[in-house]
């Protein structure tokens, strides 16, 4: 979810939250205040009522007469005056003109009449407004409300969230473009925000920091493989000329071939140390579309004379044919590696399985015993003194450059898969 419905919708939750409870207050207040009045109409004219009764003689025979729709006078016992208690409630009366039972206010109490001695229950009611319409006209305007209100958060919310956001969504956008090895800084959009101004300076910060220190290595590493490779050849090249002068002393020129075999394999170590480099820091930024399978067959033909030295055999399945856009070297570099893995791995007269999918290579050579940490730096078999020890390695991390998957198991067979990740 978006930070900005995100933060809309926990605004509108809360809004609502707040409205219902509102809502509910309003209502029992405005139903209070109807009752006050009702009662206090009602406690007024029970006053009214009461006084004439004591003053004008059968005024309540009369009253019972005339039968007034709003006053009911029953005569009780004395017993029943004595213990009857003034009360209000909500009630319902028939009305024949309405035919139909009305909602009312009514206060119930008693009264002796000083005029003819009697004691008599007193019902007073008067009409009001109903709780259900009353309930029905305020939800159908709170619900208006509540829409209106609503759409109006929902809108202007997000315009405003939006554009007080819009400094951090460039900040986004810029660190998704952003590359160590590119000298371009990250475009900072100017803001009057504080918080986004603090982010936007220690992100500024931090990248000058890391680009720094990443010039600083990428410098030291070039250099210092450069810098070895020059001692190194001309160690080898004494080395070599050693050999040719005491080539008839077989001990020493053992010796000699076994120092010879050091130094290459301390330059192809110094070459392949920042060739991994420059993958981690992505410095291949030339990429074009790249049919993995034209690559792994230059990669077969390159390495025909040592499939041939071991008497390996090379089956094809599948017709179908992943491509993906690469770098292109990286793409060799990585099939080679693989390739070269099953052939150095593989016994005489082995066996090397190729299998092509829409989506993904699979790379199998027949060995004995199942491999382990394949992908860990240096891991190389002690018997094979070409090997560095990080073609795998490599491997991987050209895998994890372009989101390839690569996968090891064991199945009678040595099996590595390629799937290109969707």
């Amino acid at each position: 979810m978006k930070l900005i419905n995100h933060l809309i919708f926990r605004i509108t939750l809360f809004f609502t939250a707040v409205m219902l409870l509102w809502s509910g207050v309003y209502f029992f207040l405005q139903m209070k205040e109807i009752h006050d009045d009702n009662d206090e109409g009602l406690t007024n004219l029970k006053q009214e009522f009461i006084a004439k009764a004591n003053k004008i003689p059968d005024f309540v025979e009369q009253l019972e007469n005339f039968n007034p729709l709003n006053i009911i006078v029953q005569e009780i016992s004395r017993a029943e005056a004595e213990g009857a208690a003034e009360n209000f409630a909500t009630t319902h009366v028939y009305f024949a003109t309405e035919l139909e039972k009305e909602e009312v206010r009514m206060l119930t109490t008693a009264f002796r009449c000083t005029q003819n001695g009697k004691y008599y229950r007193l019902q007073l009611f008067t009409s009001t407004v109903e709780s259900d319409d009353l309930i029905k006209n305020m939800l159908y305007l709170l619900l208006g409300l509540w829409i209106a209100l609503s759409s109006t958060v929902l809108v202007v919310g997000k315009i405003v969230i939006a554009k007080a956001n819009r400094p951090f969504y460039k900040l986004l956008e810029e660190l998704g473009k952003f590359r160590l090895d590119s000298s371009k800084m990250v475009d900072f959009e100017e803001t009057n925000i504080k918080e986004y101004k603090q982010l936007n300076e220690s992100v500024k910060n931090l990248l000058e920091r890391n680009i720094s220190i990443f010039t600083g290595q990428k410098i030291f590493i070039e250099n210092t493989s450069h810098e070895l490779q020059t001692p190194l050849a001309i160690a080898a090249a004494k080395l070599e000329m050693l050999l040719e002068k005491y080539q008839d002393n077989e001990n020493l020129a053992e010796e000699i071939a076994s120092i010879l075999s050091i130094l290459g394999r301390m330059k192809r170590l110094n070459t392949n140390l920042l060739l991994l480099s420059k993958i981690k820091n992505r410095q291949f930024p030339e990429t074009s579309p790249v049919n993995l399978r034209d690559v792994l067959e230059s990669a077969l033909d390159e390495l025909e004379e040592l499939i041939a030295y071991k008497e390996i055999t090379v089956e094809r399945q599948g017709d179908f044919a992943p491509t993906l856009t690469m770098n292109n070297d990286l793409a060799h570099i990585l099939l080679t590696n693989l390739i070269k893995n099953a052939i150095f791995h593989n016994r005489q007269n082995g066996k090397i399985i190729i299998r092509y999918t829409s989506n993904s290579i699979t790379i199998a050579n027949s060995g004995s015993q199942p491999a382990v940490h394949v992908f860990s730096r240096y891991r190389h078999d002690s018997s094979d003194t070409k090997s560095s020890g990080l073609g795998l390695s490599i491997a991987k991390s050209v895998a994890d450059l372009y989101r390839i998957e690569i996968t090891y198991r064991y199945d009678k067979m040595h099996i590595f898969t390629l799937t290109l990740k969707k």
